[in-house]
């Protein structure tokens, strides 16, 4: 090969080189910024399943609470119902 010829493909390769090394530092930092951004979503579902769970947890209390009401209000109806047939 020809000193002209190989000087050409040194001067082609430099810049393809610089390109592909900058392409890979933008990618790198691209998909840093992506992890970044999953793991603000997650701590953010995780943070809403917090609360939801808070939130069924009282739910379940008040359904436990109404569900003993509506027992003893039913004994006291028979205790009521026992009088009324003496």
């Amino acid at each position: 090969m020809s000193a002209t010829i190989i000087t050409s493909l040194i001067t082609a390769s430099i810049p393809a080189l610089a390109l592909i090394i900058v392409q890979l530092i933008v990618s790198a930092k691209q998909q840093r910024i992506q992890d970044i951004k999953f793991d603000m979503t997650i701590k953010e579902v995780r943070a809403d399943i917090s609360r939801l769970e808070a939130k069924q947890d009282k739910h379940n209390a008040l359904i436990e609470r109404m569900v003993n009401v509506e027992r003893d209000t039913a004994a006291q109806w028979k205790w009521i119902d026992s009088f009324k047939e003496k």
